[in-house]
């Protein structure tokens, strides 16, 4: 088995051998078959070689042509629009800031505004009500008045009332008034201070 193993690997060694001499006589082969071969072939494989290389020159032109261009010059823009970016920002955040202390400062004076009015609204209502309170008390004293003129009257048109008038000048209080004379306490009161304003007239 090793045998036959020793002589395979041999067998394969001297076919690589052959294969690599058949390799390297065949460009001596092909130059002289060019060499000594007919004029109007060699043109024309001359022909078709330039022709090949101009049509390699024109793709490679092409692909320059599309070539993308160095990253200098593209880089360039971003380079020189970068400082735009930096000047810009503070503005508008600026302008927001003075937009946004602008609607607060409107904010605080609406507020203002309206608790003023509400305040002046209350006031309003307050004097309204003392207002009601004061023609009120107006008119109950218009009624008392009207009310002590009438006992003043009544009073004065009775026999009583002389009398009384002549006890008020002697100095007596109202209730000696009252009791000599017969009237209620509040009468003699009422004539005590007639009697007063009489005197104090004359």
């Amino acid at each position: 088995m090793r045998e036959a193993l020793w002589s395979l690997a041999l067998l394969l060694a001297a076919y690589a051998a052959f294969e690599f001499l058949r390799a390297l006589r065949l460009p001596r082969e092909g130059a002289s078959g060019l060499a000594v071969g007919p004029q109007p072939v060699t043109g024309t494989r001359t022909a078709a070689a330039a022709a090949a290389h101009d049509a390699r020159d024109d793709e490679d032109d092409d692909f320059l042509a599309y070539a993308p261009l160095p990253s200098s010059v593209s880089s360039a823009a971003p380079a020189g629009a970068a400082p735009s970016a930096p000047t810009s920002a503070p503005a508008a955040s600026s302008g927001a800031a003075e937009a946004e202390a602008a609607a607060a400062a409107r904010f605080e004076l609406e507020l203002e505004n309206s608790r003023l009015r509400q305040a002046l609204q209350a006031q309003r209502d307050l004097v309204a009500l003392q207002q009601t309170e004061i023609d009120r008390l107006v008119e109950d004293i218009a009624a008392l008045r009207d009310e002590l003129d009438a006992q003043a009257s009544s009073v004065a048109s009775s026999p009583e009332y002389s009398e009384a008038m002549v006890l008020a000048r002697q100095g007596l209080n109202a209730e000696m008034i009252a009791v000599r004379c017969g009237i209620t306490l509040a009468e003699a009161e009422l004539v005590l201070a007639l009697g007063r304003g009489a005197e104090g007239h004359g």
